[in-house]
């Protein structure tokens, strides 16, 4: 067990859903403008080829997911590679919050719509205001992770014996997630996220 110096973020990887271009513009966010070189991308891909600074990202780092939609891939893909996500956040409860929601986005307090929009090359204005604030929460999660009070025990990619086109569909249930506020879980086995309860 160490202390944490970096945060590794999994935003959806998904194409066919709007959901998903929200996750990673969310992930862009939090990794270029609210936390520069303290969070990093997971590439799938990468990953999934074992490449061994991607697969060094996720086993030594703590792993928030950022699952765009139901069939939460990032979870399952994390669940068929042994891994336990330090925390996840998944899209559809945030963008049910009322319509006029308070956020500080980035440092800016405004009302703002939390809708995913229609587009999926770039997020609408909707779309990009619900970004933010999954930003926002990841950002706070990843602060927490950050202080020394955090330890994260490194793990390792269960390798040669995955199924890989094994899908669960509750993913709750399987990887034991507990919900810390709306939108925002944990599995119970992780170090407890105090700060945002």
């Amino acid at each position: 067990m160490g202390e944490v110096k970096k945060v590794a973020i999994y935003p959806c990887g998904g194409v066919g859903f709007v959901l998903s271009s929200v996750a990673r513009y969310a992930a862009y966010l939090i990794t270029e403008d609210l936390l520069p070189g303290k969070t990093e991308i997971v590439d799938a891909q990468r990953l999934i080829n074992g490449l061994p600074d991607e697969v060094e990202l996720v086993e030594e780092n703590p792993t928030i997911i950022v699952d765009g939609c139901g069939y939460q891939c990032g979870s399952n893909l994390f669940r068929l590679l042994g891994l336990k996500p330090a925390a996840r956040l998944l899209i559809p409860p945030i963008a049910k919050l009322p319509a006029t929601f308070l956020c500080d986005c980035a440092g800016l307090k405004k009302q703002v719509r939390l809708a995913p929009g229609t587009q999926r090359r770039v997020p609408s204005e909707s779309g990009k205001n619900l970004a933010t604030e999954v930003a926002v929460r990841a950002k706070n999660i990843a602060d927490g992770m950050l202080e020394p009070n955090y330890w994260y025990e490194p793990q390792r990619v269960r390798q040669g014996e995955v199924d890989i086109c094994v899908y669960v569909n509750n993913i709750p249930e399987e990887v034991g997630y507990v919900m810390i506020s709306e939108g925002v879980d944990q599995p119970d086995s992780m170090p407890r996220l105090d700060w945002l309860e």
